[in-house]
């Protein structure tokens, strides 16, 4: 049986009629649910997204307020740091010797190295006798050795060894070797009697007044067989190194170093010059009548009879024999004609010189801690120089491979410690 178009639009209607109204309600509760479904997921959403959002901001308010502690907590520590933290020199104000700068009239560039094994810089060097000695730290290993060696470097062996660090040393008339030593507690002067079976030493001052020797710098004997020797600054131990002690003076200027003079006749110990703004080098004239102090802060050397006592720098009896350095003087030493030679630890810093009458500011820099502070001086030029007598200057040495913090004259040679290892000498 066929069924037209009639017929099939019949049967359409007819199911229409009987079927129609159940799909609609099942339409209308599926559209229900699913908008119920998705409105609970929206809400679900909502929820998720507020906890999200709640979650944030605690965590935003906590880390707002670590913040906030911390730089309160640094803020205090840098007030504390930077002005309130007891420092062993605290700054005072100043002014530089009047004099006037000189120009050399040559300059030395000339020099030759020669190797040091196992030893690190030296921190002393003396010429006695065609042989070069030396007080070094060993590479590995603590304390210090006094060494030496031939003049072309060969026939290195140690003199005798410490447990400190032996800051200089020289040798007295009859060829004893007087040095200064450093130790975690203190100083001493010491005196060491050798040959080529050893050495003998004896600590013979390690008070000053009742009080331990601080910062012992310098030392120089003279013809007589007195010796003098410097307390570089009256600082206690926790300065650090002698390195650290005179870079803590330079920026305090306490003007507290002192020379001394011990005479072995009679045991005793008398002030010679003091108020030195780091008392770092010691030189004694041939003749035995002129002692000359190095004044690290002052960028100074003075001047006084070695019979003079109880002087001040600057003062009454203390003469200015060279002034306006271009460095900070670290090392004298005397020449057989009366050369004065004076080695630089480091160049003169403009920074710290512009705020001499402005303790505060120095005294920010002075609680840095030490690795900035060490970066705050740099490496002198010329390294070293040389004066007539007089006070005139002659020559200037001029190397980046060499230190200033020792030299000695020998011949036509100024030998230095080389600058990282072993010995540097100019030729003159």
């Amino acid at each position: 049986m066929r069924l037209g178009l009639t017929e099939l639009l019949l049967i359409l209607l007819i199911a229409l009629l009987a079927f129609g109204p159940g799909v609609s309600r099942w339409m209308n509760r599926w559209s229900r649910q699913a908008q119920a479904a998705h409105a609970e997921e929206a809400r679900r959403r909502a929820a998720r997204e507020a906890q999200r959002q709640a979650r944030r901001a605690y965590i935003l308010h906590r880390f707002q307020i670590v913040a906030a502690v911390f730089a309160a907590a640094t803020a205090v520590g840098l007030v504390y740091t930077l002005g309130l933290r007891p420092i062993e020199a605290e700054p005072r104000s100043y002014t530089l010797p009047a004099a006037a700068e000189q120009a050399a009239a040559h300059t030395v560039t000339e020099t030759a190295a020669l190797p040091l094994e196992g030893y690190l810089t030296p921190d002393g060097v003396a010429v006695r006798d065609g042989w070069l000695y030396m007080a070094a730290r060993p590479a590995a290993g603590s304390g210090s050795a006094l060494l030496r060696m031939r003049e072309d470097g060969s026939a290195q062996m140690a003199v005798l060894t410490e447990e400190g660090i032996i800051t200089s040393f020289a040798f007295d008339p009859a060829g004893d070797i007087w040095y200064t030593l450093l130790t975690g507690t203190g100083g001493a002067l010491c005196r060491a009697s050798h040959d080529d079976w050893g050495a003998s030493v004896q600590q013979v001052v390690t008070q000053i007044d009742g009080r331990p020797l601080a910062y012992p710098a310098a030392v120089a004997a003279g013809p007589d067989g007195r010796i003098y020797f410097t307390e570089a600054a009256d600082f206690t131990p926790r300065a650090g190194s002698l390195e650290d002690a005179l870079r803590a003076e330079l920026m305090g200027h306490t003007a507290t170093g002192w020379v001394y003079v011990y005479d072995p006749a009679d045991r005793s110990v008398q002030r010679v010059l003091g108020g030195l703004a780091g008392a770092a080098g010691l030189a004694v004239s041939p003749d035995g009548g002129t002692l000359y102090a190095a004044d690290l802060g002052s960028r100074c050397i003075w001047a006084v009879d070695t019979g003079a006592r109880e002087l001040t720098a600057g003062g009454r009896g203390c003469a200015l024999f060279a002034g306006q350095l271009p460095g900070y003087p670290g090392a004298l030493a005397a020449g057989p004609d009366g050369t004065v030679y004076v080695g630089y630890r480091w160049t003169r810093a403009d920074w710290l010189e512009s705020r001499a009458a402005e303790p505060g500011l120095r005294g920010i820099a002075a609680r840095l801690p030490r690795s900035v502070q060490r970066r705050l001086f740099h490496a002198a030029s010329p390294l070293a120089q040389s004066y007539a007598p007089d006070g005139v200057l002659e020559e200037d040495y001029v190397s980046d491979g060499a230190e200033g913090w020792a030299l000695a004259p020998s011949g036509n040679r100024l030998y230095l410690p080389g600058a990282g290892e072993g010995m540097t000498y100019f030729r003159f």
